[in-house]
């Protein structure tokens, strides 16, 4: 499988390259993600949906109404560690809301801005320190610290940037490839 990986992210890349974007706006966070939606109507934000479903145990609530988590038990791939307050957790966007901003998603309407911000498939619970440890930073850049997950953040990270029709600058492409090729 580490023989084909290269191989199948090179083919991904290569529908990647970043063909000169226009970018009209600079970022501002609060056009991707003014604050945790709550879609279905339960009380609960996308952040709290997300700290339930990915429980390794059941958690327990800060009040009677069930809306905001407060423990369970959560692993955080990126450095590999179990955590049980939902305080010590951030919701980690694979591909930052920024990074996409300057890699395709500038002129992306505020529907898409935001459907990209609450994307599951984007969207991993980790440390808060590590996560503001990575910022905006895109793999050529940054790894996770824990080992056995690099492979599945490039993974997850190029998913993403195809889903949504992004796009890798050339020098990006070439970091990533050689980082595979380690």
């Amino acid at each position: 499988m580490r023989l084909l990986l290269p191989i199948l992210i090179s083919a991904a890349l290569a529908g990647c390259l970043e063909v000169e974007a226009k970018e009209e706006r600079g970022y501002d966070r609060h056009e991707w993600l003014p604050k945790w939606s709550d879609s279905d109507g339960d009380c609960q934000s996308t952040r709290h949906e997300l700290l339930v479903q990915y429980s390794l145990a059941p958690v327990s609530f800060t009040n009677d109404k069930a809306c905001t988590v407060d423990t369970g038990l959560w692993l955080d791939p990126y450095t590999g560690n179990f955590y049980t307050l939902a305080s010590d957790l951030d919701v980690e966007h694979i591909v930052p809301l920024s990074w996409a901003h300057e890699h395709g998603g500038a002129n992306w309407t505020v529907e898409l801005k935001r459907q990209f911000a609450e994307d599951p498939e984007n969207l991993w619970l980790v440390d808060d320190g590590r996560n503001q440890s990575k910022g905006d930073k895109g793999p050529d850049e940054w790894m996770p610290p824990y080992e056995p997950v690099q492979a599945i953040y490039v993974q997850r990270f190029m998913a993403i940037v195809e889903k949504y029709g992004l796009a890798f600058s050339e020098q990006e492409s070439a970091q990533i490839l050689a980082l595979l090729e380690e």
